[in-house]
């Protein structure tokens, strides 16, 4: 009996099952509506990267192997054509020999002028260890409930958002000839008596850490009131002094703030070029001020000698280039930084 019963109903319930309608997906309209919103604020950030980034960077580096100039032709008619040297030509070129150190001409390349300046836009990145050092110490002094901290805090972010024009001039003023520096010791850095090319860059790495420091002290601070009180306490209780508390508690949770700050300016460094060149001038020397490869750093070989002379294939090479060892640089952090955590 019971099983003529579920004979009975099968049918019945296929049947039913084959006439029920599909259900329609309902639209949450304020989810629909945040959504929207919220590609209307981003849509012209994306558009944004998108062309003057990525489709820029792939445009450069298809660009280094042509031999793109202002020579008349348009940028997609060089872009059609491969340099007639060869695939690779700016790319050798850049490493084959200009003269040796005794001046006497060794071929046509520029590899002296690419590892001068590379070498100098390296020398400029001593300040990073001398600005942090620095920077966490004054975060440290200003984190600490003492009063005037927070007029501190302005005072020394003040370098930070002030015009690098007004810096480079100040400095120039400062250390070059009839200086307050010069008039004091009798000797300039920038420029004036006894000035050299490695005083220059002393005094280019003085002027980018000092006005660098705001920032990195800025993060830090926010970084130490981030730090676990209750873990200090603990050390305190432990019997812990001030030096092994920093040490022990509060500087491994300030590690990632530590980590980003060199991350970015190691970036930062390696593209260093509005103020040696606000300083000493175009290389080779079309400021008002002369400036020599000696002293001038990566970007602007590329910018101030061979953009204006409007080759803008081998430009393009170079800051292929740039990008890759900058790209390694930042790995080799993040590994270091990735055994560091192991």
């Amino acid at each position: 009996m019971e099983e003529q019963v579920v004979a009975a109903e099968q049918p019945v319930t296929e049947q039913a099952v084959a006439v029920e309608p599909p259900r329609k997906r309902r639209v949450n309209r304020a989810v629909l509506a945040e959504n929207l919103w919220g590609w209307f604020f981003v849509i012209f950030l994306v558009i944004g990267t998108t062309v003057f980034i990525y489709f820029a960077l792939v445009l450069s580096i298809w660009m280094s192997f042509t031999d793109y100039s202002a020579d008349g032709r348009t940028l997609w008619d060089a872009l059609g054509s491969i340099h007639s040297d060869g695939f690779l030509h700016w790319y050798k070129y850049m490493f084959s020999p200009q003269y040796n150190a005794a001046g006497d001409v060794t071929g046509t390349g520029i590899s002296h002028d690419f590892w001068t300046t590379l070498l100098n836009s390296v020398f400029y990145m001593v300040g990073i260890p001398i600005g942090m050092a620095l920077s966490l110490f004054f975060a440290v002094l200003i984190s600490r409930d003492i009063k005037g901290s927070g007029a501190f805090r302005v005072i020394y972010y003040i370098p930070t958002v002030s015009s690098t024009v007004s810096i480079a001039i100040m400095w120039t003023n400062l250390f070059g000839a009839n200086g307050l520096w010069e008039s004091w010791f009798g000797t300039g850095l920038v420029s004036g008596n006894g000035a050299s090319q490695w005083t220059q860059k002393v005094a280019v790495v003085i002027m980018t850490t000092w006005k660098g420091l705001g920032g990195s002290i800025l993060l830090l601070c926010a970084g130490l009131n981030g730090v676990n009180e209750s873990h200090k306490e603990a050390a305190s209780i432990d019997g812990a002094n001030a030096w092994t508390t920093f040490w022990r508690i509060s500087m491994p949770q300030l590690w990632p703030t530590i980590f980003y700050c060199i991350v970015t300016s190691v970036i930062g460094g390696m593209q260093i070029f509005a103020e040696p060149q606000l300083i000493y001038g175009y290389y080779p020397g079309t400021g008002a001020v002369s400036a020599s490869v000696d002293v001038t750093p990566f970007v602007g070989l590329i910018y101030g000698h061979y953009y204006t002379n409007h080759n803008f294939a081998l430009c393009s090479a170079l800051g292929f280039i740039l990008m890759i060892i900058i790209l390694l640089l930042t790995l080799v952090q993040f590994a270091l930084d990735s055994r560091r955590d192991a």
